[in-house]
C-alpha cells in the first residue's frame, strides 16, 4: 500500500503550543501508512528540533508576512517530493501553502490552533490576519479546530460547519517524564526549598495575561511571602513584563526562565499552575499540569471550560480580574484538601485527552481527503 506523504507547513519562528502539538503529531504518526515532512517559513529553532527527530525538514523563508514569492518554490517542493496532503498551521502557512497546494491540486487540511483576533497586540494586525486567512479558506478541504470555541470562531469567519472537525490536542505523555530531581531544578533556578512555586507557562504575549497575574502577586505575597512566580516562556512582551515586575516591586518574587526546553522538569516543583489568558484555544499546558498532579487555576475563556470543570478538576476565574486570580490562588494555597481534590480529579480528566486519539483522528482526516480525491 502506498504511504501518504503529508507536508506540515508552519512559521516555526518560535516553539509555542502549535509547534509542540505539531512535533508530537509527526513523531507519533503511523509510519506504515503516513510519511510526515515539515516546511518552516521563518527562521527559528523549530526546524532544527524536528530534524533531530529524524523527520525530513525543509525551509523556505518568507521575507515578510505577505511574501508571495515563496509560492513558486513551495509548488516545486510539493512536486519534487510527491506530496499527497498539505497540512497548514498559522496565518503565513495558510496564505502561501494553501495557494501553492491548490495550484498543484493537492488536498489541504488546516488546523486552527487559536482565535486569530486575540493573537495580535494591535487590532489592525488581527483584522489583517483574519482577512488573509479568509482569503484562502476556500482552498482547504477540511478544517480541524482544537476546541469547540475555536470551531465557532471558524464559523464566524465563514467556514461551513460541515467542513470543520473538532479534534482536541492530546497529551504527549512520553515527554512529561522529568529527567532531573526537584532539588537540582530548584537550585538551577535559584528557588529555595521552602518557597511555593506558582507557575505560568506560555509565550510572553498580551493575550496570555501575565500582567494580571503580576498584579495578583502583589496581593498574594501579603499572605504568602514565601510565594515565587515562575514565568516560563519567551516572546514580544518580555520588556514590558520586566518593567512591570520592577514597578510592582516583585523582583524577589518573580523568575523568568525564557524558553525552557524541558518543561516536564518544572511540573514537580510547582505548587500550582496558573493560566491567566484573555483567550485560549484549548490550553494544553493545563492538561499537562493536571496529568503531572499539579492543581490549576485558569481563566474561563475559549476552550478552557471544555477541559476543566470549575471547582472539580481546577479553578476558573473571570479573565482580566487580578483580584479574582489572587483570591483563587490564595484559597488554593490555604486549603490542602482542595489541592488534593483538584489533583485527583484533574489527573482523571487529563487522561481523557490522549495523544493516541488525537493522532489517529487526524490520520483519518488525511485518509478521507486522499480517498475523496482519488
Amino acid at each position: 500500500m502506498k504511504k501518504t506523504k503529508v507536508l506540515q507547513v508552519i512559521g516555526g519562528g518560535e516553539i509555542g503550543g502549535a509547534e509542540q502539538h505539531l512535533l508530537a503529531l509527526m513523531r507519533l504518526m503511523n509510519r506504515e501508512g503516513f510519511t510526515p515532512e515539515l516546511l518552516c517559513l521563518c527562521r527559528g529553532p523549530f526546524a532544527d528540533l524536528v530534524r533531530k527527530e529524524g523527520i525530513t525538514t525543509h525551509e523556505i523563508i518568507m521575507r515578510h508576512k505577505l511574501d508571495l514569492g515563496t509560492i513558486a518554490p513551495i509548488r516545486a517542493l510539493i512536486r519534487d517530493n510527491n506530496i499527497d496532503v498539505i497540512h497548514t498551521h498559522g496565518v503565513r502557512a495558510n496564505l502561501v501553502a494553501r495557494i501553492a497546494g491548490n495550484r498543484e491540486q493537492v488536498p489541504i487540511v488546516t488546523t486552527a490552533h487559536s482565535m486569530l483576533r486575540y493573537d495580535y497586540s494591535f487590532s489592525g494586525e488581527a483584522i489583517m490576519a483574519r482577512f488573509l486567512t479568509r482569503l484562502t479558506n476556500s482552498h482547504t478541504q477540511q478544517f480541524i479546530a482544537i476546541s469547540g470555541a475555536v470551531r465557532q470562531d471558524l464559523i464566524s469567519m465563514g467556514v461551513p460547519s460541515e467542513r470543520i472537525k473538532v479534534i482536541y490536542n492530546g497529551l504527549d505523555v512520553a515527554r512529561l517524564e522529568p529527567e532531573k530531581k526537584q532539588e537540582e531544578v530548584r537550585n538551577s533556578l535559584g528557588i529555595g526549598p521552602s518557597r511555593r512555586v506558582i507557575a505560568v507557562v506560555g509565550r510572553l504575549h498580551l493575550v496570555k495575561g501575565h500582567i494580571y497575574l503580576l498584579r495578583a502577586a502583589t496581593m498574594i505575597i501579603r499572605h504568602h511571602p514565601d510565594a515565587v512566580f515562575l514565568l516560563v516562556g519567551e516572546g514580544p512582551e518580555r520588556n514590558n513584563i520586566e518593567k512591570a515586575i520592577k514597578e510592582l516591586n516583585l523582583e524577589n518574587h518573580v523568575i523568568m526562565t525564557g524558553f525552557y526546553p524541558r518543561i516536564s522538569e518544572l511540573y514537580p516543583i510547582m505548587e500550582m499552575l496558573c493560566l491567566p489568558s484573555l483567550m485560549e484555544g484549548m490550553g494544553l499546558v493545563l492538561l499537562e499540569a493536571m496529568y503531572c498532579g499539579v492543581p490549576v487555576v485558569a481563566t474561563e475563556v475559549g476552550g478552557i471550560p471544555e477541559v476543566i470543570r470549575d471547582g472539580d478538576s481546577g479553578l476558573l476565574v473571570t479573565p482580566g480580574d487580578s483580584q479574582a486570580l489572587a483570591t483563587a490562588i490564595t484559597w488554593l494555597l490555604d486549603t490542602p484538601a482542595l489541592q488534593r481534590q483538584l489533583i485527583t480529579n484533574g489527573q482523571q480528566q487529563a487522561l481523557e485527552f490522549t495523544m493516541e486519539n488525537m493522532v489517529r483522528r487526524t490520520e483519518a482526516v488525511y485518509a478521507k481527503i486522499v480517498k475523496s480525491k482519488a
